[in-house]
């Protein structure tokens, strides 16, 4: 990946000093986001600005394991391909190393952010304990990267989990599981506990003078409560915080926080890749500001669902 040049950086440190953001945006401002599914359940895509992530679910009938005979499995395969950018090209020098451990990082955020918040019941997906058990397998492809990459696989692999739906079965002679098509039986959607969603922050700091950044009055900024006078989270006046990074702005920031939270308020992952220590009282207003996009998110994610079920036909004819 090749580093931002000189002007780059000089002119991001401008727009910020200057309380904006280079593409216009306010600090606490996002991306709009479009949501699509494909013909058959459990396919989905998602865009942000750029950013593009689409996933897919199928689930196969297996044993369980020894120690667990009461739950099923949920498996997660990302693909990431050059494609997507060209700091996921891992061919040649030391750039291999690089692109590397950039995609194993989003695949442990994945793993974190969506099987080990226990978001889908496993043991729901028991057939016959010991015996059989329902494999999900959830396969999510990083098709490009302009920033918030994770923000949008999250979203989009909960999307893909919410709108799947399994084959129905029944049990005959003891143990024998006898599974219906579609024709037969209408398949029934997964158990899920909650939805986990992701929110993103590029921290930046030691700029030359205080940044304020107030929230935009369009109706889809209204991160921080809109009546007070607050500005942008900082725990002091040379450190800001974004919103939705965009790709350039992940590349230059001092810090990267990842929140993985859901409507019930619940902090369920809280990941900061590198850079300096981020002090409590601004971690705490970064958590406030995630909370209310993580609602805006559900929302999102709920309305779209909803319009899927509207105009999809998934019953026995």
């Amino acid at each position: 990946m090749l580093e931002p040049s000189v002007t780059e950086s000089d002119f991001m440190v401008s727009c910020l000093t200057d309380g904006i953001r280079p593409d216009g945006r306010s600090f606490l401002s996002t991306r709009d986001i479009d949501i699509s599914f494909g013909e058959e359940l459990g396919n989905c895509t998602v865009t942000i600005k750029g950013t593009r992530v689409s996933t897919s679910v199928r689930a196969t009938l297996m044993p369980p394991r020894s120690d667990r005979p009461y739950e099923g499995f949920l498996q997660i395969t990302t693909d990431i391909s050059p494609m997507a950018g060209i700091e996921y090209d891992s061919t040649g020098g030391g750039a291999n190393s690089s692109a590397r451990a950039r995609e194993v990082l989003f695949d442990r955020l994945i793993e974190k952010a969506v099987r080990r918040t226990e978001a889908v019941d496993r043991e729901a997906l028991c057939v016959v304990a010991g015996e059989q058990v329902w494999n999900v397998h959830l396969t999510v492809h990083l098709l490009s990267d302009t920033g918030a990459a994770l923000d949008a696989a999250v979203l989009c692999s909960m999307l893909s989990l919410r709108h799947f739906r399994r084959p129905d079965y029944s049990i005959e002679n003891g143990n024998q599981v006898r599974l219906y098509s579609i024709d037969e039986r209408v398949p029934i959607p997964l158990a899920i506990h909650h939805t986990p969603l992701c929110v993103t922050f590029a921290i930046f700091n030691n700029l030359s003078s205080t940044s304020t950044a107030k929230t935009q009055d369009e109706p889809d900024s209204h991160l921080i409560d809109p009546t007070s006078n607050s500005s942008i989270p900082t725990s002091s006046s040379t450190t800001v915080a974004l919103l939705d990074p965009t790709l350039l702005e992940e590349s230059l920031a001092q810090s990267k926080l990842t929140l993985v939270l859901n409507a019930q308020r619940e902090i369920c992952v809280l990941d900061k890749s590198y850079g300096s220590p981020v002090q409590a009282t601004l971690l705490l207003e970064l958590i406030h500001v995630g909370l209310r996009r993580i609602q805006q998110l559900t929302e999102r994610l709920e309305q779209a669902l909803k319009e899927d079920a509207e105009t999809r036909v998934v019953e026995v004819i």
